[in-house]
């Protein structure tokens, strides 16, 4: 039905997610070690128009008449701030719904002062902190070549002082990787620089970009909430380890591409994928034959 909204979908953070994606799959300006959707096949860090705003424009006004959602949420296969008329579209969904509105950024673009501007016409805007250093910034984000882990900090404090809404900062936690006590008290300074409104603790919950970035013991996962409570309101942090669960909204007037389309954003189990196929009568088989099959910590997913 839609090609750019999806959903709702269920969030670990926004409930239930109306998500508009602006961006292509994988064109990116991060190649993350833990993206569910892959690495990162087109690397640029520049804004393109992928497609006519109008378009997308015309899919939110129909889709926010249809469903129940908690949030209106820009996302994408990639980077959404590289999408050039993301701007037109956040203050298109403020002038027409109440609901509110969330940003999935990376936020090494919030350095731009335009970029700031028209973010601040969110409610909430999701930032990523996998780093407390140069090093590490390049080891589990593996930002483009011109991306700099002290611009990215010195982006989200600057929007900081701009913004009166939410900044979330997500923390994705890889073992050996930036899991240790003296990454996580980095990644803690770095969060007491941009004063987050709520804190993420996050972890690689289904198959990675790399097979090795995997999740920390649950030990490392409640040292780094502890070690994060020095620097931040321990009010503010919140383990996020689990998969989200909750219905997935297929199109019934196409189902076996609707759930392609699910594939396509997000990577399901073997009982979701059942479970959906059961719903809306068609053959798993058909599904499984077109969609690969990747198993992550003992389970089994299917992408497409």
């Amino acid at each position: 039905m839609f090609k750019y909204v999806f959903g709702p979908v269920p969030s670990r953070r926004f409930g239930k997610s109306l998500g508009v994606n602006v961006v292509p799959l994988k064109y990116c300006n991060w190649n993350c070690v833990y993206c569910q959707l892959g690495r990162t096949n087109h690397f640029i860090n520049t804004e393109v128009n992928f497609q006519d705003y109008h378009e997308i424009e015309k899919e939110i006004e129909e889709a926010i008449k249809m469903f129940d959602y908690d949030y209106l949420t820009f996302i994408g296969d990639g980077e959404p701030t590289l999408y050039k008329d993301l701007d037109k579209l956040i203050q298109f969904s403020k002038d027409i719904h109440a609901k509110r509105i969330a940003v999935f950024t990376n936020g090494a673009r919030l350095k731009f002062q335009h970029v700031r501007d028209y973010m601040k016409l969110a409610d909430v805007v999701k930032v990523s902190v996998d780093a407390g250093d140069e090093k590490t910034f390049r080891i589990v984000d593996r930002p483009y070549r011109d991306i700099t882990f002290k611009e990215h900090v010195e982006g989200i404090k600057k929007f900081r002082e701009e913004f009166d809404g939410e900044i979330w900062a997500e923390v994705m936690l890889v073992k050996k990787v930036n899991d240790s006590e003296s990454e996580l008290n980095n990644i803690g300074k770095t969060l007491s620089l941009i004063s987050p409104d709520k804190v993420h603790i996050m972890v690689p919950t289904r198959p990675p970009a790399e097979s090795w970035a995997v999740s920390p013991s649950s030990e490392s996962i409640m040292k780094a909430a502890e070690i994060f409570s020095q620097y931040v309101d321990k009010n503010k942090i919140y383990i996020i380890d689990y998969i989200e669960r909750g219905e997935f909204y297929v199109d019934p007037n196409s189902p076996f591409e609707g759930i392609l389309n699910v594939l396509k954003i997000q990577p399901m189990t073997e009982e979701e994928v059942e479970s959906l196929c059961k719903k809306y009568n068609v053959d798993i088989n058909n599904i499984k034959s077109i969609s690969k099959e990747v198993l992550f910590n003992g389970v089994k997913y299917f992408i497409y």
